[in-house]
């Protein structure tokens, strides 16, 4: 009988702990709002793209397969940049198809999450959870209203129909008031080309997809051309790629492809766009150490001749005289305990950050001067 009674006890103070953060939730009523086309969106790496928060380019959608057009309505990469000095902030949005998977959580498939600059670095605080295709959410609240820098991260696996930040009735909100992560600099974006890994599978919220957590450590705008099961070096890829204005491109699909299919289209690829950025360093790499291929042996062996593959056509290009092509091996991109990924393949938020940090030894000559 005590026991029971000190069970309910713990359950009641339990509650009266998080109970705050309900009475002093802020509702929809009581905020103004602001659709995201009137602050500064980046990530986008295409003036016109094929749907509005889309990722290729329009120009190009006669020559993109399905698979593309459908991956590229997902808006991995994007972001919302401003300024206020409201005492919340909170966001009201609807995605294109709401979607769930077994595997990825839906803050990181459909919802968003907020980003504040203090004391020069971008600190995250906070989540807006999705729980239908048409969601509101509060991503802090308590603040001293005072400007500061924010940035918020689209979703990563569904298309955004609209969106609307939310702040406090008298507060201020506008566009950045610094070069922080902003469009128009003379510090161009970063972009990536990939997979499903690449477009942030299985990130628990969509800031943690690698190529957005480099573009905070850099202090810099990336692209994320990220396709889940579809980064196969289609020429029509690296046409979009030629037509964004970057000053860096990473190469990260070997995942989705084949020994005999970058053998086959590897090469012209490449070749494209590194003639046409001939002064833009482009990255290749390897094959992470996915923990499973520690006992399967045959997908390790077909890895192994892949990653052959592309270290082959890199030394080719280098004697051809590419001079932008750097090489990046896949040894130990993820450390080796193994704990960094969800089903052995795609990474969780731990896999996202040390996959990061191995770039960023690459990518510091991106960094903020």
């Amino acid at each position: 009988m005590r026991r029971g009674i000190g069970r309910a006890f713990m359950l009641i103070a339990a509650a009266i702990v998080f109970m705050p953060l309900s009475i002093s939730a802020q509702t929809a009523e009581e905020m103004k709002f602001v659709n995201i086309d009137q602050l500064m969106i980046i990530g986008k790496g295409f003036e016109e793209s094929h749907v509005k928060y889309g990722r290729v380019p329009a120009a190009l959608k006669g020559e993109l397969r399905k698979e593309l057009l459908s991956l590229g309505a997902n808006s991995a990469g994007l972001a919302v940049r401003f300024n206020t000095n409201s005492s919340a902030v909170s966001v009201k949005w609807s995605v294109t198809e709401n979607v769930s998977m077994n595997h990825m959580p839906a803050t990181g498939i459909k919802g968003l999450d907020l980003y504040v600059l203090d004391s020069g670095r971008w600190h995250y605080v906070g989540t807006a959870r999705p729980n239908a295709k048409e969601s509101f959410s509060v991503f802090v609240r308590n603040m001293t209203k005072q400007n500061r820098e924010y940035i918020a991260y689209l979703p990563l696996y569904d298309g955004v129909e609209y969106a609307e930040i939310g702040v406090d009735q008298d507060a201020v909100i506008r566009v950045p008031q610094n070069n922080r992560l902003t469009k128009g600099t003379d510090r161009k974006p970063i972009l990536f080309y990939g997979t499903s890994i690449t477009q942030g599978g299985c990130a628990s919220r969509p800031g943690m997809a690698y190529p957005s957590i480099l573009g905070r450590m850099l202090d810099r705008e990336t692209i994320n051309l990220g396709f889940s099961g579809n980064g196969k070096m289609d020429f029509a890829m690296a046409k979009a790629i030629n037509m964004a204005d970057v000053d860096g491109v990473v190469i990260d699909c070997l995942p989705n492809t084949t020994a005999q299919s970058l053998r086959d289209s590897a090469y012209l690829f490449i070749t494209h766009i590194a003639k046409a950025k001939p002064g833009v360093p482009i990255f290749m790499v390897e094959n992470p150490n996915f923990p499973y291929l520690i006992v399967d042996t045959a997908t390790r062996a077909a890895l192994e001749e892949e990653n052959q593959v592309w270290r082959e056509l890199y030394a080719r290009l280098l004697s051809e005289g590419f001079k932008n092509i750097e090489y990046i091996r896949g040894d130990n991109l993820l450390g080796e305990d193994g704990e960094t990924t969800v089903d052995g393949v795609h990474f969780t938020d731990l896999g996202f950050l040390r996959f990061a940090e191995s770039l960023m030894e690459y990518l510091i000559i991106f960094g903020r001067e």
